[in-house]
């Protein structure tokens, strides 16, 4: 969001802006067919994790570095960089069904000066990731416009060129894979992507729709109706299927068909705000509950963040942690998770109280995580995976370890392998968004470490540490907030730093602060 989903976030100021129909023809490409040589490593490849999709136990990953799974627990990550769509792009989506794993990639364009997301297609394996095939973002050609509907002919605006065309969310059922993109809407394919249906929702004036109401005149325009934005979509059975857009939440009983419409201004016991970027489904052991997360679309007071369920497939839905941005969701059992930019909460009796995850640490290396938002959740077994722009993270929840009560920071980096190395990142850093790291080696052993900062003059700005106790495993980072002695925030330029390690040579690095 480039910063985990805030990608999405970028919506936003998106939202009733006319899209761009013309100016470039619809591209065409023929699937690719590569093996996966995959690269394995200990660590996830990229410290931006924005997705995570579990499979037996399998976890899959979508990062600000491509696609990376873990079958040992996180033990190890198999990266699949060397795939090119993989490579540069940016992961949107990930979702997995049986042996089937499919992401969506796009990356953000400067188009006059602003910044905007453009699709750049599909890249899916149909044997868990042994063989990808690669397919172009889905665009319509220039006189594709009309589609029969029962009696009706609906007219669609042709969407033809990728940029604002970005798919942010894929799901499976056991013949069909559905897709929910900015302005191309909800889309489903029976053949794996080789051609796309494009499916005809509800406008923000209707609460439903089906083939056989008189639609003479109805235009399906994403520059016009949110409704016609989507953001997710849940597969809950081959007939029943949600889909999420900024106009609220759309559910189909046969097979995307006919569709009935919640949202905040038809009904009693409603959804928080309409702009729905998650949904997910939990099943219960006599109830299958449907999850939704809620963002403000308009400008409409009455709207708000949070979460929301149903128990009865939508004529009533209960409301929680109102107030906050939530990501994602991620189930054990009767237990939910919800990632926000508050850190992961916890509930196991439906919302009637819920656990936050506080600071975490990790229990074996004394590492801190310096965020709090997540951006997404997964569960295997009894370990429990959170995304973050700072790390992937898991802890264990179970009777004997509740949850958050140890953490396992997974953090992508650069070995120095040495205590005669060092080097500082992000770098340059900025101290309203980040902190800077301070990156070194104790060689293996046990250790008394200090790390001193110092400006362009050589003038001892801040003791990071002094004399600590580091352990025996051989890469550690300490943490700089930009800030001096006296905590006050210090100028941009060049700074540098040094490392002693049990009162040896000093090991000198430099890092820029930039705001």
């Amino acid at each position: 969001m480039s910063k985990p989903r805030t990608l999405i976030i970028l919506g936003v100021a998106l939202l009733g802006r006319p899209i761009s129909a013309s100016a470039q023809a619809p591209y065409l490409e023929s699937p690719l067919l590569q093996s996966a040589q995959g690269s394995t490593s200990s660590l996830p490849p990229s410290n931006s994790v924005s997705h995570i999709a579990t499979r037996g136990q399998s976890v899959w990953i979508g990062t600000g570095k491509g696609l990376a799974r873990s079958v040992n627990g996180g033990v190890s990550w198999e990266s699949f960089r060397s795939i090119p769509q993989f490579a540069s792009r940016g992961i949107f989506s990930v979702a997995v069904h049986g042996d089937t794993v499919w992401a969506s990639t796009g990356f953000s364009k400067d188009v006059d000066g602003q910044a905007v997301q453009t699709g750049t297609g599909y890249t899916y394996s149909t044997d868990n990731g042994s063989t990808w095939l690669q397919l172009p973002q889905t665009l319509d050609g220039r006189n594709d416009s009309l589609v029969t509907y029962g009696t009706n002919t609906i007219r669609f605006i042709p969407i033809v060129v990728p940029e604002q065309n970005v798919t942010f969310d894929a799901a499976f059922s056991d013949s069909t894979v559905w897709i929910a993109s900015w302005s191309s809407g909800l889309r489903k394919s029976t053949n794996l992507g080789q051609s796309w249906q494009r499916i005809v929702l509800p406008s923000g004036a209707r609460s439903s729709i089906a083939p056989e109401d008189d639609l003479t005149g109805y235009l399906i325009d994403p520059r016009l109706d949110n409704n016609f934005l989507l953001f997710s979509v849940f597969v809950q059975n081959d007939s029943t299927v949600w889909a999420g857009s900024a106009g609220g939440v759309n559910k189909s009983t046969d097979g995307g068909v006919r569709w009935a419409k919640y949202n905040t201004l038809n009904q009693q016991s409603s959804i928080l705000g309409n702009w729905v970027i998650a949904i997910k489904g939990q099943q219960l052991d006599s109830t299958y509950r449907l999850w939704c997360t809620n963002w403000k679309a308009d400008l409409d007071p009455s709207e708000e963040f949070g979460i929301c369920y149903t128990d009865d497939g939508g004529r009533i839905w209960r409301n929680f942690l109102h107030g906050v941005r939530a990501y994602d969701f991620a189930f054990k059992d009767s237990i939910a998770y919800v990632a926000t930019d508050e850190g992961v909460y916890r509930t196991d009796n439906g919302g009637n109280s819920w656990i936050r995850s506080g600071t975490i640490i990790d229990s074996k290396t004394g590492q801190l995580l310096t965020t709090s938002s997540f951006f997404a959740v997964g569960v295997v077994g009894d370990t429990v995976y959170c995304g973050t722009g700072g790390g992937l993270v898991k802890t264990l929840d179970n009777a004997a370890n509740p949850f958050g009560q140890t953490w396992e920071i997974q953090r992508a980096y650069q070995p120095v392998g040495n205590t005669s190395a060092s080097y500082a990142y992000p770098n340059p850093f900025s101290p309203d968004d980040e902190y800077a790291r301070i990156h070194y080696s104790t060689g293996g052993s046990a250790a008394s470490v200090t790390v001193e900062v110092f400006d362009f003059g050589m003038n001892r700005v801040r003791t990071v540490i002094k004399d600590a106790q580091r352990s025996g495993a051989f890469e550690h980072d300490e943490l700089w907030d930009g800030k001096d002695d006296q905590q006050r925030q210090v100028s941009n330029g060049v700074y540098f730093y040094r490392v002693v390690v049990n009162n040896g040579d000093p090991v000198w690095g430099k890092v820029m602060v930039l705001q």
